[in-house]
């Protein structure tokens, strides 16, 4: 078990050694002042094995500090003692040319220097050898850092952001508990069973062995039939909520398969019902494994550079998207989800192995005692979930979806204390929390907030409260030529159940009467509306609800509010959503979000469709 356990603890620390690797090419760069994401004074895309090339007169963007060493005393002397004047050189060079040799499969980077033997130029390990070993052409590679190289290209997937190997690391040893706890669960499950034959071998005993076995056979196989129709139910129904919502619905579908691994454990406990303990562990494996399956390409999304994809988003008049491609600036790998998903499974593959003979001499050192095998299943499912939890916050999304879009702007728009109104004049932009600080805080297994639900933001035109007249001024005047258009009032289509009275009660301690008025507005979204018109909307939207909770929180009387009590109020949402919305593009994408077009906001169904008119005085010519 031992020898296991070393070699977990050998891959483990190679993981930290790529993590390493891949970062020491990104320090090199910016100790010298240069962006690796930026593309501004290298030769990227790269091959496998090339040169980055930097001149003094190419120099402009590198600070003071960084090109103070290359000074007059270096500008008086080659690289190999000599002077400039002893041989040819380009002329309007104050200073001898940089090389570096980079490969970026491994993102190694290391200088160059000029050797006068070879007439080379090499690296600091080729210059430590002696005469006669650099002409016949320099050292060999040694054994470890050919397996370093081997590993690395058949287990760690090429254009991954560092993320990813703090996510492998956590991986590895979520991967290799679960495979000890299914060895305990398969040894219970066959434990039970036996018990099972045991309780029933007096009125068997008459029809022989072979009775048994039939018996046997019969349950084991029927056990695995609900888990089928509860996976196919399962799949049905929660589909499209996968997508938008990985990461917490992965890790809840790791406390799904714990509970299966206990009802596998409990058929060892209670053998007489091991048909039905076993049909139901079966079926909630079948759905955490579903879920597992069904999100890992969501996740596997988030690994990818952001430069490898749109690296700017430039806001005009028309708000249009300026992609990286157009810069020069897409580096070498470009879509590679399938490397990403191909050397996921290889590393599961290599650890399960472990993982599976590390259990199989768990069991036999723990026997068939219950205390034994509940203590050893509760250590290590815990220790599971653990792992588990560091996974999913070891993920990065750069992609909004609604409930990190409303995380975002909620902190965009500050708040009048006088009034508690939003300000958005005053909007500062440069709130934005990037993409880590947001995986830090979001949640991972609680649903989120309630105003930050789509149910809650989105809805139809006939969700509260509307007359022909205000409907006519909502979209010919105040939402003219949007996609949208902001309602206010109750929800008549959806009663307020337990959690709306709970809530209430909440406002009630806090002192505060009546309904949340944040509650009483909502989004109709066209039925040709994207993803920029639901940033734009949502953005309206929070603006909306601080201006209503400023005027009308506390009064008892703001259910009788309806739409055409607020068209001030809808002004000045839109007027304040006009402004802000074109700098809350271009902080995005500096702050490293990636452009709303690529945004995993989910399905909203509840639409409407209209006439857009358009106001042709505004129109660009």
């Amino acid at each position: 078990m031992w020898v296991f356990v070393w070699l977990l603890a050998t891959l483990r620390s190679l993981c930290h050694g790529f993590e390493g690797i891949a970062t020491s090419r990104r320090d090199v760069l910016n100790k010298h002042g240069l962006n690796p994401a930026a593309g501004e004074g290298s030769s990227f895309p790269l091959p496998k094995t090339t040169v980055f090339v930097a001149s003094s007169s190419d120099l402009s963007h590198v600070p003071d500090h960084c090109r103070a060493s290359n000074g007059a005393g270096a500008a008086s002397m080659r690289l190999d003692g000599t002077s400039p004047s002893d041989e040819w050189s380009a002329p309007g060079l104050s200073s001898p040319v940089e090389l570096y040799n980079c490969n970026i499969r491994y993102d190694v980077r290391s200088a160059l220097t000029y050797d006068p033997v070879t007439e080379r130029y090499l690296d600091a390990g080729e210059l430590k050898l002696d005469k006669k070993k650099r002409l016949r052409g320099g050292k060999r590679k040694s054994i470890i850092r050919k397996c370093r190289q081997s590993l690395h290209k058949n287990f760690v997937p090429e254009g991954v952001t560092p993320s990813y190997y703090r996510f492998m690391r956590w991986r590895i040893l979520q991967r290799f508990m679960n495979a000890n706890v299914h060895v305990i669960g398969t040894q219970s499950l066959l434990m039970g069973l036996r018990g099972m034959q045991r309780s029933t071998v007096v009125s068997a005993a008459a029809k022989g062995g072979a009775a048994l076995g039939a018996v046997a056979a019969t349950n084991w196989v029927l056990k695995d039939t609900l888990g089928k129709l509860v996976r196919m139910a399962w799949a049905s129904k929660m589909g499209r909520k996968f997508d938008s919502d990985a990461k917490r619905w992965r890790y809840r579908a790791c406390f799904i398969y714990a509970l299966g691994n206990g009802l596998e454990v409990s058929t060892y406990l209670h053998p007489r019902f091991f048909l039905v303990l076993a049909m139901l562990a079966n079926s909630c494996k079948q759905v955490s494994m579903l879920t597992s399956s069904a999100t890992r390409n969501a996740l596997y999304n988030s690994f990818r550079r952001m430069d490898d994809d749109v690296d700017t988003v430039g806001t005009g008049s028309n708000s249009t998207l300026k992609s990286s491609i157009n810069g020069g600036r897409r580096r070498g790998v470009v879509e590679n989800i399938g490397d990403i998903t191909a050397k996921g499974e290889a590393q599961i593959a290599v650890v399960d192995l472990l993982g599976i003979a590390s259990g199989i001499c768990l069991s036999r050192a723990i026997g068939v005692s219950v205390q034994n095998v509940l203590t050893v299943w509760s250590v290590l499912q815990l220790g599971e979930i653990y792992c588990m939890y560091h996974e999913i916050r070891s993920i990065v999304y750069q992609t909004l979806n609604f409930e990190r879009m409303y995380t975002v702007l909620g902190r965009l728009l500050p708040v009048d204390d006088e009034s508690g109104s939003a300000n958005g004049e005053s909007c500062c932009c440069d709130r934005i929390p990037t993409p880590d600080q947001i995986a830090a805080e979001e949640k991972v297994f609680l649903p989120p907030d309630h105003l930050g639900r789509k149910e809650i933001a989105f809805g139809s035109a006939g969700r509260s409260v509307l007359s022909p007249g205000e409907l006519d001024v909502l979209i010919r005047d105040v939402f003219r030529g949007e996609r949208f258009f902001l309602a206010v009032g109750a929800d008549e289509k959806n009663k307020r159940g337990l959690s709306a009275r709970f809530r209430q009660m909440l406002r009630q301690k806090k002192g505060l009467s009546g309904l949340d008025p944040q509650e009483q507005c909502h989004i109709v979204l066209h039925a040709e509306a994207d993803n920029l018109d639901i940033l734009k909307s949502c953005l309206a939207l929070c603006v909306l609800r601080q201006r209503l909770v400023g005027k009308f929180d506390g009064g008892d009387n703001f259910e009788n509010i309806r739409t055409r009590d607020c068209i001030a109020d809808l002004r000045y949402a839109k007027a304040n959503s006009d402004v802000i919305f074109p700098q809350l593009l271009d902080q995005l994408t500096r702050q490293g979000w990636r452009p709303p077009l690529r945004s995993m906001l989910g399905r909203v169904s509840a639409r409407a469709e209209w006439t857009i008119a358009i106001d042709y005085d505004n129109t660009d010519s």
